[in-house]
């Protein structure tokens, strides 16, 4: 399938706005012009040139580099970029298009990047970080009030894992699909695991990149279509792998983990969620991280819903 199709100037696709500037070689380009709102819900505004004025956005309009979108509460703003990446932005969240070749900025709130194969080095900033990925899915969060940031990813890119950096530009940690980090007042923490089937089955921005999810992908336009399905196939196994991990574990007494002395790895301490991960209010991506409490309660309950299933799928190489 070709990156782009053409279009003709405005057309109307699916009920959506597609202006002319999605006019475009066969041969997908790497570097970040413009992007579009593809998708808005309730208040979305815009500001132009980070001259400080904001304005209300519609369904369609364009953003250069140096301009910036902001939701307010309860709204959720899409942006398709020009060379496919798509980024959904959850409520109370400000997320800038800077200068440059491949560059996203979050200044407060959370967002979910789609970045399809192949097109380079992205650069991410929030306050309190630097993320460098390689062409792959991955979630961004940043709570103004605590000075707080959260890096997850959702798939393993070829190129390599993603790469946290401090504010010093020394790399810190780096993440594969499945993993987070928080950054607080300049400390990184501990790189955590997150449940994924959780994470797919509860987050609405995540839409489409889940099994079973490709009714999702078929309701979207064409461009972002090819954007779904090229991050699906790199989200789909590292899911897999970690759904038979699971059922793997339900095979022992998952009441007994902490007691178990193979496990304690896994587990050294059970501890609350809100104790690794950082709660943002009121934020539309949260995750639970396996080794606490909420992720204990919820392996318990999946061990209970596939206690009937006799069949252990096979592990993605």
């Amino acid at each position: 399938m070709a990156a782009f199709k053409y279009l003709f100037p405005h057309a109307l696709v699916n009920g959506l706005l597609l202006t002319s500037f999605w006019l475009s070689p066969a041969v997908a380009q790497s570097v970040l012009t413009r992007a579009e709102i593809y998708k808005k819900q309730n208040q979305v505004e815009l500001e132009r040139q980070n001259q400080g004025v904001w304005t209300s956005a519609t369904v369609g309009d364009i953003l250069a580099p140096r301009d910036a979108v902001r939701t307010a509460a309860r709204s959720q703003a899409q942006l398709l970029f020009n060379e496919g990446t798509l980024v959904r932005t959850g409520e109370r969240t400000t997320f800038r298009f800077p200068p440059g070749k491949r560059r996203f900025e979050l200044v407060r709130g959370a967002a979910l990047v789609m970045i399809r194969p192949g097109m380079g080095t992205s650069t991410m900033t929030t306050p309190q970080a630097t993320i460098v990925s390689e062409g792959t899915a991955l979630f961004i969060q940043h709570d103004t009030t605590r000075n707080a940031s959260l890096v997850g990813v959702l798939t393993n890119s070829p190129t390599g894992p993603v790469k946290v950096m401090d504010q010093e530009g020394n790399v810190v940690v780096e993440l594969r699909a499945g993993q987070f980090v928080s950054i607080i007042n300049g400390v990184v923490g501990v790189v955590e695991y997150f449940i994924l089937p959780m994470f797919y089955d509860s987050i609405e921005l995540a839409a489409g990149l889940g099994m079973g999810q490709e009714n999702l992908v078929a309701q979207e336009a064409p461009e972002v279509q090819v954007t779904l399905n090229a991050v699906r196939e790199e989200a789909l196994a590292p899911l897999s792998n970690q759904t038979a991990w699971l059922k793997n574990l339900c095979g022992l007494n998952v009441n007994a983990i902490q007691a178990s002395p193979l496990l304690q790895w896994l587990w050294p301490t059970t501890v609350p969620a809100e104790e690794i991960t950082l709660n943002l209010p009121e934020s539309d991506i949260f995750v639970t991280p396996v080794r606490s409490l909420t992720g204990l309660a919820w392996l318990e309950n999946y061990c209970t819903s596939q206690s009937d299933e006799t069949v252990i799928p096979k592990a993605v190489n």
